[in-house]
């Protein structure tokens, strides 16, 4: 029996885990009290989602998993249901006000029978809006191909068919205008629970409840979106789901690729990739580490003796809780060298063992002067290169990377790495998935620990979940394993026929058959558009990939035009 006295004793424990991010928020209020409300609800926010059952499973369970999804099949995983209530013309128009850019009306005109693609003349045309352009021109050739019945007349002449808006959006991260709750400020929904649908060719938020009527699509590049038009218009496989070979250069690679396996991988967690920001939208505060301000000024204080790649690698780690997670992974690796290095020393001299650091994890390139740059001639990263922190490092192929045991999908502007995800779990090594608030489409057939290990958004346990591999080989290999069956079967006509239904002729369908079209048989919608400020910038007749259009001379199609053509040559190589 449990005393009264013992029960107080856990009450007020609990009592002051509870309040302990209450004290942690008054405890470290600053001058700027509206920064500190900031971090705190912004702390709230996350704590559930921090807090996401990271926690390595018993053997047991992981076994049991996998036997599951082994008897299931690769591609078993349930998908969320596409479930659009009836919407309108005016629903389409009132998601404009949600919107900062990279948003766009999609409108059938039945009169012309073409495609057009709305723009607000109140949002900025920038540099993503061309995966709006190619998003919409994948869309109207589907939509045609896929839907015939919808878009010719209904067996009299004289009545043709309805139109229809869609609202569709597109990019690494939805290009929504800037609301308290997705700082963490105000409780979800962020948005009016009964919106229009909303199509993001792209990075969608995790949580449905953020933003309810968004559906993630096929991302806007020609691996995904178009290799979906393309099964739509030919019931044939993208070749970029096939095995690379000399007759298909861009395909994935797998353990028979490069003739290496399992037990002769590198034991390292390897990531190669582009030093981007993260989800600046919700968390602003994270930024690039500044030398001089981070390391340069401690290093100042320092003996002449003094190791200075420890001091600079010591003093990198303070400042990891503030950084990105590209960064905070440069940090680990500059640790893991640190200590190779120790060990390497400590081996008998005449030893020809070469001790490999854990984490090889380092920048291939980085914006500058508007072009991707190799680190290694942009002295912001030579910087810390002289100190120790090995930002910069050379690029490799997917057939180098598939040499090593471990890799990792850190998440870059939008939060994923889109095609990044796909290639590593095809490769023979396991995938530590780097879990964000953010998803792409294909992440709903990825289970963890049966395709993938998972890995924290601050990336805090990516250390002991490689221990926890290395410990356990047969268990990762095993994961390994799945998530390449998983892949090799998006190469198989029933296997992409059944991403096709799920990810994009479902919810089409689900979208085209909500809306409910006026009772005028006139261009009504053309008022609409007009008094919200909307003008058509491009239109499509949907009968061929490639007949479309623009009809402004302001703004740039060049990559949407590049699409169509790669879409093309596509074509050319599956006939």
């Amino acid at each position: 029996m449990i005393r009264r006295s013992t029960l107080a004793v856990i009450s007020l424990a609990a009592l002051a885990a509870i309040s302990l991010p209450v004290q942690w928020f008054f405890l470290n209020r600053s001058s700027d009290d509206n920064a500190s409300i900031y971090s705190y609800h912004r702390y709230l926010t996350l704590l559930p989602y921090q807090n996401d059952d990271h926690r390595i499973p018993k053997d047991k369970v992981i076994l049991k998993k996998i036997k599951a999804f082994y008897e299931a099949g690769p591609l078993s995983a349930p998908v969320p249901p596409t479930q659009s209530s009836p919407y309108t013309l005016d629903d389409v128009i009132s998601v404009l006000p949600t919107f900062h850019d990279v948003f766009g009306v999609v409108i059938y005109d039945p009169s012309t029978d073409t495609f057009m693609l709305h723009y607000s003349n109140n949002m900025r045309w920038i540099a993503g809006c061309h995966k709006l352009v190619t998003s919409f021109q994948a869309l109207a050739h589907s939509l045609r191909t896929m839907f015939p019945e919808r878009f010719k007349p209904d067996g009299n002449s004289n009545s043709p068919p309805a139109e229809l808006a869609l609202a569709i959006s597109s990019g690494d991260y939805p290009g929504v205008g800037h609301n308290d709750c997705y700082v963490g400020l105000e409780p979800t929904p962020c948005v009016p629970a009964k919106l229009a649908p909303v199509l993001q060719f792209g990075s969608a938020f995790k949580s449905p409840e953020i933003f309810p009527s968004m559906i993630a699509m096929p991302m806007a590049q020609i691996n995904h979106v178009s290799c979906f038009q393309t099964f739509a218009a030919h019931q044939m496989v993208c070749p970029y789901y096939q095995a690379r070979s000399p007759g298909n250069p861009q395909g994935l690679v797998f353990e028979e690729t490069v003739g290496v396996g399992w037990d002769d991988l590198i034991p390292s967690v390897v990531w190669r990739g582009t030093d981007f920001s993260y989800l600046h939208r919700l968390y602003p505060r994270l930024r690039q580490p500044d030398f001089e301000m981070d390391v340069g000024s401690k290093l100042e204080k320092l003996t002449y003796e003094y190791n200075v790649k420890v001091a600079a690698t010591r003093a990198m780690r303070e400042v990891y809780d503030q950084l990105i997670p590209r960064w905070r992974s440069v940090i680990w690796t500059a640790e893991a060298e640190r200590e190779a290095e120790e060990k390497q020393k400590a081996l008998p001299k005449d030893s020809k063992e070469v001790v490999v650091p854990w984490a090889n994890m380092k920048f291939a390139s980085a914006m500058h002067a508007g072009f991707k740059t190799p680190p290694s001639k942009i002295p912001y990263y030579q910087e810390f290169e002289e100190h120790g922190i090995p930002a910069g490092g050379e690029g490799m192929s997917l057939e180098t990377l598939a040499r090593y045991k471990y890799h990792i999908d850190t998440g870059g502007g939008g939060g994923t790495t889109w095609s990044g995800t796909l290639e590593k779990l095809g490769l023979p090594g396991l995938l530590f998935h780097h879990e964000t608030p953010m998803k792409d489409y294909l992440h709903d057939k990825m289970v963890k620990w049966v395709h993938y290990v998972p890995i924290k958004e601050d990336l805090s346990d990516l250390k002991e979940k490689f221990d926890w591999a290395e410990s356990h080989p047969e268990l990762a290999k095993q994961i390994s394993d799945n998530a390449t069956r998983l892949v090799k079967s998006l190469g198989t006509q029933e296997g992409f026929s059944i991403m096709f239904n799920e990810f994009y002729e479902t919810p089409l369908r689900a979208v085209v058959e909500a809306f409910q079209p006026s009772k005028r048989r006139d261009s009504g919608w053309l008022d609409a558009m007009v008094d919200n400020d909307l003008r058509p910038i491009m239109q499509c007749s949907g009968y061929y990939s490639h007949d479309c259009e623009g009809l402004v001379k302001d703004v740039t199609f060049s990559q949407a035009a590049r699409h169509g053509r790669d879409f093309e040559r596509s074509q050319r190589r599956i006939k």
